[in-house]
């Protein structure tokens, strides 16, 4: 099976701590994209040397992934997440996988 994996890079604006925004996005995680149709997970990680957050999604089709990224900014569960963040600051990819390697298949 193939998968779609985004993932976005981004900074928050002046005054939300890592804590604050973890809890931010534990909230988007758990009150909007669990409740989308082919979501799978969320990784939300960070790069101290950039100050940039890195969030790699995966959904079960391209379709899926792209019809849930404009409903982040009409929905009331994601309006917090939408205000701390730097919209400069906002990169995504949209990629297909092609191929997966994992020691239990190897």
């Amino acid at each position: 099976m193939s998968i779609a994996t985004e993932i976005v890079t981004l900074k928050t604006i002046l005054g939300v701590t890592k804590d604050r925004f973890i809890g931010i996005v534990d909230g988007v995680e758990k009150n909007f994209h669990s409740k989308l149709p082919g979501f799978i997970d969320t990784e939300l990680l960070y790069d101290d040397k950039a100050d940039e957050w890195i969030m790699v999604q995966h959904w079960d089709s391209l379709d899926s992934m792209r019809s849930a990224s404009p409903k982040m900014f009409n929905n009331p569960d994601t309006e917090l997440f939408v205000q701390s963040l730097d919209p400069k600051s906002v990169k995504k990819l949209m990629l297909l996988q092609l191929g997966v390697w994992s020691k239990e298949t190897l």
